[in-house]
């Protein structure tokens, strides 16, 4: 009876763990057409990278927007509008405004439950997605930015780049121009303005880049003739983040100005200037120093020396030329 007995706790062992497999999978955040969020690279440790993540903006909404809570976010919005709805109702309908209100009030206890900003799985390496409810996450990373260059203090170790996302959809090139469209009316419909495209991918090869920009830069001048093109000091950047299935898209102002969003260079910006004034004066030292040598030095004696050589014969020969003009007028 022991084998029996052994047998049956360890099939019931390996389907608990499998329950519990299956439970854990459903609790994990997936992309989802629509949301909102910051996209957070990094070299190694994605856990690190993801808990400075809630640190860093955690931080910075609590002293933009106060502490988690106070701030109403769009589904909060519509579960307020809607109990005041039901509460202008007449009393003919008590039954069911007592329904809708118990039913209100599990949906904001539901929105309540989620959290500010939320970690979601992008199924990528060194890539990590932050879910938020913020209506507007380019204002929060356009805050983070400006303090970091400000204080030349970076919170972060591990975060590479930090993009705010406004929009996400799935990496086809008519979802792409469907989910740019209402960007694109917010942020080039009225004044024309100098833009660029940054187009990275990963782990998709199916979505070709020329394709992608080309649609993109026609959606941009039907939107405002004037709108030009200018890689390099463009004043604001389209942001095209695919990754595997899904496409993250964004428009931010002076995005090459700000380094990209890169939370290391923003701290530290005079690493490279200190490189390149360093070559810049080795490159002067370099030439400096040929001119102290004594070769150069005897090189340019002998060139003196050469010129003077030619002066000295040119004028022979104008000497010469001059008698034999005398010698002629005589005879």
């Amino acid at each position: 009876m022991e084998p029996n007995n052994k047998k049956a706790r360890m099939t019931n062992h390996s389907k608990f763990k499998q329950n519990k497999k299956k439970y854990f999978q459903s609790k994990k955040q997936v992309l989802q057409v629509g949301q909102r969020g910051f996209l957070a690279t990094c070299n190694i440790n994605e856990k690190a990278c993801v808990r400075e993540c809630y640190n860093l903006l955690n931080h910075y909404a609590d002293i933009l927007y106060g502490p988690e809570g106070q701030e109403k976010g769009p589904e909060q919005k519509k579960e307020s509008s809607e109990e005041n709805a039901a509460a202008t109702k007449p009393d003919a309908e008590s039954d069911s405004d007592d329904l809708e209100a118990a039913a209100a009030k599990c949906r904001e206890v539901q929105v309540q439950k989620k959290l500010r900003f939320q970690n979601v799985d992008t199924g990528t390496t060194n890539c990590v997605f932050i879910r938020t409810l913020l209506e507007d996450p380019v204002e929060l990373g356009k805050h983070i930015v400006d303090d970091i260059t400000a204080t030349r203090k970076s919170m972060s170790r591990f975060v590479l780049r930090l993009v705010p996302i406004e929009a996400v959809c799935k990496a086809y090139v008519q979802d792409i121009v469907n989910a740019a469209g209402p960007l694109f009316d917010k942020h080039f419909l009225k004044e024309p303005t100098s833009y660029g495209i940054i187009f990275n991918h990963r782990y998709n090869q199916q979505l070709k880049r020329d394709e992608v920009i080309t649609q993109l830069a026609n959606l941009v001048h039907s939107k405002n003739i004037g709108n030009k093109v200018d890689l390099q000091n463009a004043k604001k950047s389209i942001i095209v983040e695919v990754l595997r299935g899904w496409c993250l898209i964004s428009v931010i102002d002076n995005y090459l100005e700000c380094k990209k969003f890169n939370l290391a260079e923003l701290a530290n910006p005079t690493e490279k200037q200190k490189k390149s004034n360093g070559e810049d004066s080795k490159s002067e030292k370099s030439f400096e120093d040929a001119d102290s040598k004594p070769e150069g030095k005897a090189e340019v004696a002998k060139s003196d020396e050469l010129v003077n050589k030619t002066n000295a014969e040119d004028a022979k020969s104008e000497n010469s030329k001059s008698e034999d003009q005398k010698d002629a007028a005589i005879d």
